[in-house]
């Protein structure tokens, strides 16, 4: 059997994802795939390049058969114990790093519900700055460990298993705290894709009734971990949520602003904490 016929008997798959399975299995890149199309396949690649449709038929992620998925240009390790990193979130990160560069000196920064620990991990990649990647989940933080270490930061990169700020012994010395906690309201759960919901950790992904339950509790906590015009950003799920997360930051005393995605959906709020006079 040769590439081309792989192709051809499974068309109710996207091509995108059949490419993937057959660039895995096969160990070629998705652009060999094409133009080898005549290749002829070993039984045992088939095999597993058919089960590995099935499971996809079935709604399982592709990043989760692989074990990887890109993230801000690097490969990370996940399985179903995180969610898998999403491009919206790159925004986040970007934000981040370019505010740290103008600190021009490595930060101390705190990288909250972490799962694979992709955004502390690339934060501290290209800033030089020390963070420490907090989440829940020991599984979760058992993947952010494999991640951290692959990366080469583990001296910088500390890894802490806490609900939210309780595990964090320093106080008022950050001079960030990045958040990409669950924002998926109640109402909206029910419209949640399958491959999302059937596989991808709950716990990750649902925020209570309107989203912001665990936003709420960890931003009570920040004016005491920030230093005084230290920063927090947070991914939110769109205008009401960005506009309730700026209101209960301005009341503690911070400056926001607000950045869109490349959708145009208000998707991160960045705030600066200036205390309140």
């Amino acid at each position: 059997m040769r590439i081309s016929d792989i192709i051809s008997s499974t068309r109710d798959i996207e091509i995108s994802d059949r490419l993937c399975i057959l660039s895995f299995v096969l160990s070629m890149k998705k652009e060999e795939v094409l133009a080898e199309a005549e290749k002829i396949i070993s039984p045992r690649d088939i095999d597993l390049i058919y089960h590995m449709m099935d499971k996809r038929r079935q709604g399982m992620p592709i990043a989760y058969m692989t074990n990887k998925k890109e993230f801000c240009s690097e490969e990370f390790y996940v399985d179903e114990a995180v969610l898998i990193p999403r491009p919206e979130t790159e925004l986040l990160v970007d934000e981040a790093i370019d505010i740290i560069k103008d600190m021009q000196a490595p930060a101390r920064v705190i990288d909250v519900g972490t799962g694979s620990g992709a955004i502390g991990i690339i934060i501290s990649r290209q800033t030089g700055s020390k963070v420490v990647c907090i989440d829940v989940s020991p599984e979760a933080l058992k993947i952010a460990r494999i991640n951290r270490d692959v990366a080469g930061v583990s001296e910088r990169v500390g890894l802490v298993c806490s609900d939210l700020l309780g595990g964090i012994k320093g106080k008022k010395i950050y001079d960030m705290i990045v958040a990409n906690l669950p924002y998926i309201s109640e109402a909206e759960w029910g419209r949640v894709m399958d491959d999302v919901k059937g596989f991808e950790p709950k716990i990750a992904l649902y925020g209570g009734k309107d989203g912001l339950e665990i936003y709420r509790r960890l931003i009570g906590l920040l004016p005491g971990y920030i230093k005084t015009n230290g920063w927090f950003l947070c991914e939110v799920g769109g205008k009401n949520q960005a506009g309730a997360i700026k209101d209960m930051l301005t009341r503690l005393g911070f400056l926001i602003y607000i950045k869109k995605d490349y959708s145009g959906t208000e998707r991160i709020v960045v705030g600066r904490w200036i205390g309140l006079s």
